[in-house]
């Protein structure tokens, strides 16, 4: 048979030079035996916490919980919570053991959708149909000797419209959107009680979402579709600048950590990045659903990172450049603001869940099941998140 011509001959086999395994290659495999360690160290620790992502305490509250929780730190040293329902209840509460017990509640007239928010001794709600409310707790000074948290409102105000946003408190200033504009009260707790005056407000038409503050400026986003900076100084508003986006803006701007850009997401599916100084211009990310959970953000091993969810079901993580590192699907409309906490985000969803993800890969790290869907920002204290849910349960989770 003639030799093909297409056929070489083979080289002779060396098993010793053919088989040898690149020594780095194995010191990869080393390192990267445990899948927890290519997320980050400290994702491999947590990893290793049998008790991670399971239930250590559950309370009933009267009604389903829409908002966040609230940590205080009393007077004399100890930490509370508080969460807000739709029944008008704020209830408070602490771990006891591998439980959790209520220290108290207080009952205003309305429906409470939004997180309160805690200064000096007195707590600040806003419920839906308008109605703003100061509580003095007394925490400021410690818990009274039965242990328990009594509340008395010291200021109410009806404003003229809803109100849908959280309040935000300085300690000295209350910010209050209704939809109608923002404005600002005294919140200085003293002796005079001035709690309450009015210091300045500007009209807006339509659903202004919470407002943030940083270094001297104020910014919201509207259902106007304009996202605004203002100078702030307390008692002084001014507004400075602003940028018109392709849809409503209902949730909280974020400022960068360099204080160069504010971020915020819109109703038809878009994130935008703009200047903090001047309102201009730096990118958009296109979701195509709806974005109703705040962007936050965490430094990242990407650099400074934003995260956010959508309608979509999707959760996602953005370089400064507004390029996507990441997403995560899960079972339903995520609408809640995460937290991010050691290298991990934690954030509620629609399908009634709790996830928690590693902040570099958005690997999956645990998913707690609760009976309701969960909308409020989470919070850690001490090796464990609490939550609330629309079960009416504040929800407690090891981390």
């Amino acid at each position: 048979m003639a030799a093909n011509p297409h056929v070489k001959s083979l080289k002779g086999f060396d098993p010793k030079r053919a088989l040898s395994i690149d020594e780095s290659f194995v010191r990869l495999i080393q390192q990267s035996d445990d899948l927890s360690e290519l997320a980050g160290d400290d994702l491999a620790g947590h990893t290793a916490n049998e008790k991670s992502g399971k239930a250590c305490g559950v309370l009933r509250t009267g009604g389903a919980i829409h908002g966040g929780c609230t940590i205080i730190e009393t007077g004399d040293g100890r930490v509370i919570f508080a969460a807000s329902n739709i029944k008008g209840e704020i209830v408070f509460f602490e771990p006891s053991g591998d439980s959790i017990k209520e220290t108290g509640k207080i009952t205003v007239q309305g429906s409470l959708h939004t997180q309160p928010v805690y200064s000096d001794g007195i707590i600040y709600c806003a419920t839906r149909d308008g109605s703003v409310y100061a509580v003095d707790t007394g925490l400021n000074r410690g818990l009274d000797k039965s242990g328990r948290v009594n509340g008395e409102v010291i200021w109410q105000k009806k404003m003229e419209k809803s109100i849908f946003a959280a309040p935000v408190t300085t300690g000295k200033v209350l910010v209050v959107t209704p939809a109608n504009g923002i404005y600002g009260f005294d919140a200085f707790n003293c002796s005079d009680r001035k709690i309450g005056q009015v210091l300045w407000g500007e009209s807006i038409n339509g659903v202004v979402s919470t407002p943030v503050i940083n270094s001297g400026m104020l910014f919201v986003g509207t259902e106007e579709k304009k996202l605004l900076g203002y100078d702030y100084g307390g008692s002084r508003l001014k507004k400075v600048w602003e940028y018109v986006m392709s849809g409503a803006c209902r949730t909280r701007p974020f400022v960068s950590e360099d204080s160069v850009q504010v971020v915020a997401g819109t109703i038809d599916g878009m994130v935008y990045s703009v200047t903090r100084a001047s309102g201009a211009y730096r990118w958009n990310f296109i979701v195509k659903a709806p974005v109703l959970s705040s962007v936050v953000a965490a430094e990242t091993a990407a650099g400074e990172s934003f995260l956010f969810g959508a309608d979509n079901g999707f959760f996602y993580s953005l370089n400064a450049q507004g390029d996507r590192i990441w997403e995560f699907r899960a079972g339903g409309k995520i609408r809640t603001e995460a937290l991010v906490h050691q290298g991990r985000v934690y954030f509620g969803s629609e399908d009634a869940s709790l996830y928690a993800l590693d902040i570099n890969s958005g690997r999956l790290v645990f998913r707690f099941q609760a009976d309701g869907n969960i909308y409020g920002k989470p919070v850690i204290h001490d090796g464990r998140l609490y939550f609330g849910s629309t079960d009416g349960f504040i929800h407690s989770v090891y981390i």
